[in-house]
């Protein structure tokens, strides 16, 4: 290690800057970032249908096996992602509502596991428990308020942009 000498890392330290710039317009353009978003979903929607209908042909193809899952996945990812490339309002709306659900089941998840903790360390527990209940609180506000559920949801987007680029840009020197 002595004879090391650390390099800067260009690459590095633009990708940093360009996350923390694609953080701060996140944060200033909420309304573009779920459209972009949504976007980005119905175009994941759309390669994940053409995927599923890819592996189905292949899976017959190769193994004689005929998946009914597989062709009926892959139609409703492809009807899913043309749905939110064209009407984005309805699919951040949608968007809004998984990601309340999502912290509504994590937090269930995560309360039912805390009981494993009530034996071995009844602090941690209790912090746990407390999280948890909050968690599923706030998640049941979120299911009720897509506007803040999706807002919320761009702001951790963005905080997410804004943090990562400036641990790429500290790796950078």
């Amino acid at each position: 290690m002595d004879g090391y000498k650390k390099r800067f890392d260009w690459a590095s330290l633009i990708l940093g800057i360009v996350l923390v710039v694609l953080g701060c317009v996140s944060i200033m353009h909420p309304d573009k970032s779920l459209h972009l978003l949504c976007i980005l979903v119905g175009v994941g929607l759309l390669l994940l249908g053409i995927y599923e209908l890819w592996a189905r042909s292949k899976m017959q193809e190769w193994l004689g096996y005929r998946s009914g899952w597989l062709l009926g996945t892959g139609i409703l990812d492809i009807v899913l992602g043309i749905v939110f490339l064209v009407y984005q309002n309805f699919g951040t709306t949608v968007i809004a509502v998984i990601f309340a659900l999502w912290f509504i089941i994590s937090s269930a998840n995560e309360l039912t596991i805390a009981g494993f903790f009530h034996q071995l360390n009844v602090g941690y527990y209790w912090l746990l428990f407390i999280l948890d209940i909050l968690g599923l609180i706030i998640g049941v506000v979120l299911l009720f308020s897509p506007m803040l559920s999706a807002i919320t949801m761009v702001w951790l987007i963005s905080f997410y942009l804004i943090v990562i680029g400036i641990v790429k840009i500290i790796q950078a020197f």
